[in-house]
């Protein structure tokens, strides 16, 4: 009989079962596998991230010099985000800026698309077969390009849509507040605007999770966005506390894991705070970055196996 280490097949396991693992094993199997291949990984995600963040550095300290710091900000991981930050921000930094800040958030959908499919189709083959390929799953994250895209745009909506009620009234309210003079309208809105933002929050947290392998769906199997979506609601059906308690301990372990550079950059910070943070992110980015499309990968074996095992039982 085979032995699984924890990170392969076992060959004498049924397929529909080889993948099945409780939440922490989810975390295991994602260390394992990324601690395993960590150069690839780091080549396919780390490198391409902090290269793109560098990009977009130069740019800004090129046009804004130190300022260029400050306003990275502005540069969301999605265009809803960055049109937020623009909506709630107080500094005006006119129409070149914003246009500049939108092609880069675009620029940057498109790179992390590629990211995120080449990441995460190395982790199934990896995972799976042992047989994964750093340019294959590189040129296979481009061929899914426009459907990562529309995917992770989508469930960008979901997510930031279930905020939306409680941030219109809180940002409305801190629009016409006057700390020397508050007025009852504007103290009502804020009192309404904390209850929506709780519920908006519990409701974001519940589509999150319960659409968090639509990425790894995509890569994984041949459907359009949308029914992406559909196939990720459908796996996580009944699997809501598993998949979140797997979340919870994969932040903690990474958490544990990356104080490590962290506290190495603590004697840098009394020369420049901003610029320490800043490599702080991009060390971040360039190690552990990749865990997450590795947990998608890990994530989506383990709902798939559980849902032919159901699919078998019921039939």
């Amino acid at each position: 009989m085979g032995i699984d280490d924890g990170v392969g097949l076992e060959p004498s396991a049924p397929p529909e079962q080889d993948f099945t693992v409780s939440a922490l094993d989810l975390v295991t199997r994602t260390l394992k596998v990324w601690v395993r291949k960590l150069p690839s990984y780091i080549l396919i995600v780390g490198l391409l991230g902090v290269a793109f963040n560098l990009l977009q550095l130069a740019v800004f300290c090129a046009l804004y010099g130190v300022l260029g710091f400050d306003l990275l900000v502005y540069v969301g991981a999605d265009i809803i985000m960055t049109l937020l930050g623009f909506a709630t921000s107080e500094i005006v930094t006119g129409i070149g800026f914003i246009i500049l800040a939108i092609v880069l958030t675009i620029v940057g959908m498109v790179v992390n698309a590629v990211i995120a499919g080449g990441g995460i189709k190395f982790a199934l083959d990896d995972y799976g077969f042992h047989q994964a390929d750093v340019g294959t799953s590189l040129s296979f994250a481009f061929s899914r390009l426009s459907t990562m895209i529309v995917a992770q745009f989508l469930l960008a909506l979901i997510v930031t849509g279930a905020l939306a009620p409680g941030m219109y009234f809180l940002f409305g309210a801190l629009a016409a507040f006057d700390p020397y003079y508050p007025s009852m309208d504007a103290i009502n809105m804020i009192m309404m605007a904390f209850p929506l933002i709780l519920i908006g929050l519990i409701v974001a947290l519940y589509f999150g999770i319960r659409l968090s392998p639509t990425s790894a769906v995509v890569i994984a199997e041949d459907l359009g966005a949308i029914d992406s979506l559909k196939r990720a609601w459908e796996l996580t059906t009944g699997n809501f506390l598993h998949i979140f308690g797997g979340q919870i301990l994969l932040g903690i372990a990474v958490g544990v894991i990356a104080l490590v550079p962290g506290w190495l950059l603590v004697p840098l910070v009394f020369y420049d705070l901003a610029l320490v943070l800043y490599v702080s992110v991009l060390i971040s980015s360039l190690l552990f970055s990749a865990i997450n499309y590795v947990f998608a990968a890990v994530l989506y074996r383990d709902l798939e196996s559980r849902s032919r095992v159901v699919s078998e039982e019921f039939w």
